[in-house]
């Protein structure tokens, strides 16, 4: 049964141990599992012609919502399989399937957008809504794109999908606020660190002001990222190291976003600084990465760039779409870290509007955030990963933990 997303239905059952919350997140059972061959009845395997091992699990229930043109598939209802053969003497099979699938997927969507409206329901279903925005089909085995599909397609054909999430993090007094105040707009010291010093030389006091530059009196076309200018500071915004023997203490928070109400999935909950899908136009994770956050939290790009580093990969396989419906998904969570200077805050993207605000946090009331059912669950399994991997979680916390956010996929 699908879990309603919603943060009520969460905090119902909480408290929630780590290995609870994997195991809300990662619900497709181990092929040793006595439900595995019960389960995977429901699904037909998804196939691509010329290669040898399929890419996905398409659950019966979407298998009716498209007309699987006979030119491009080939549906055996009795194998439970659904082949796309257009890559068969084609000099172009990257463009001919994406041409196919395209077709097909814009196909199923006004079908299901018809039905929707005979029955009197809006977007219920994967397919309702058009993304417009393209996806890679990775070959399982080997990552290599085969096609370019649009998201409303993703959840419905069970593929790999890949998603990038960033863990800003700071060291700040004991008295910093928890809130982050966004009241003045300046020109950050973080900007001037991305073209002429570094976080170092922040943390010995070096490139710092005790004054700011009003946003009005800079040359925005000469600024080293782009033309937006959307971080604040506090004055003499420098860093101060916990080993620093000559300061005062600093403690380790994480900057953790609220999600906005109007999400349909887990509205208001607390999230990773900035995530996003891996789409096609992305060079690379880091490339995707350093777009959301510029996106989601106007981040400045060169900034991140230099600092941001990976931390890890997470490979799930769900039993349900983003929206709730039964379905499979192979999430890869790629997982990124970045140290904010102390006083720098980031901000909601202009027009995005998927951030509602942040709250500075220690690691201690994180790990009761998460305890407590306030964190989106797949975003709680991704500061798992980042607090594994500094040490920070005990040895009960932390049982168990590594292996299963490393589960391979097996797709039969």
């Amino acid at each position: 049964m699908a879990l309603l997303k919603t943060r009520a239905k969460l905090a119902e059952n909480a408290p929630y141990t780590n290995l609870d919350l994997i195991n809300m997140v990662d619900t497709w059972p181990y092929p040793s599992s006595p439900s595995y061959n019960t389960h995977l009845a429901k699904y037909y395997t998804f196939f691509v012609d010329a290669y040898a091992e399929p890419f996905g699990y398409i659950h019966d229930n979407f298998v009716s919502d498209l007309p699987w043109p006979t030119e491009y598939w080939l549906v055996d209802h009795d194998a439970k399989t659904i082949t796309l053969k257009v890559a068969q003497g084609s000099t172009d099979g990257f463009g001919a399937r994406t041409k196919a699938m395209r077709e097909t997927l814009w196909l199923g969507h006004l079908h299901v957008a018809a039905e929707n409206r005979k029955a009197g329901v809006i977007g219920r279903r994967s397919l309702y809504r058009w993304c417009n925005e393209s996806f890679p089909l990775l070959y399982p085995p080997t990552g290599e794109p085969v096609l370019e599909l649009d998201g409303c397609g993703v959840d419905m054909l069970g593929i790999i999908n890949e998603s990038v999430f960033l863990v800003a993090y700071t060291y700040c007094s004991p008295t910093t606020p928890k809130i982050p105040s966004s009241s003045t707009t300046s020109l950050s010291t973080l900007e001037r660190a991305t073209s002429s010093t570094s976080i170092a030389s922040l943390a010995s006091g070096a490139g710092t002001s005790t004054a700011t530059t009003p946003l009005s009196d800079v040359d925005i076309s000469k600024l080293v990222f782009n033309s937006t200018v959307s971080l604040t500071h506090t004055a003499n915004c420098a860093i101060t190291r916990p080993d620093d023997e000559a300061s005062e203490e600093k403690e380790l928070r994480v900057y953790l976003s609220r999600r906005a109400k109007w999400k349909s999935a887990w509205p208001s909950l607390l999230d990773c600084t900035a995530a996003g899908g891996l789409s096609s136009s992305d060079l690379s994770p880091l490339e995707g990465m350093i777009r959301e956050a510029h996106e989601e939290v106007r981040l400045p790009s060169p900034f991140l760039r230099s600092h941001a580093k990976p931390i890890g990969e997470n490979r799930l396989m769900l039993t349900e779409t983003e929206i709730g419906e039964e379905g499979c998904q192979m999430q890869l969570q790629h997982c990124f870290e970045v140290e904010l200077p102390e006083g720098v805050v980031p901000r909601p993207g202009e027009g995005d509007g998927e951030v509602a605000g942040w709250e500075l946090v220690t690691v201690p009331e994180m790990k009761e955030r998460m305890r407590m059912g306030e964190v989106k669950p797949a975003s709680g399994l991704v500061l798992m990963r980042w607090m594994l991997g500094r040490g920070l979680l005990t040895d009960e916390e932390g049982k168990g933990v590594g292996e299963r956010l490393g589960r391979e996929w097996v797709v039969e």
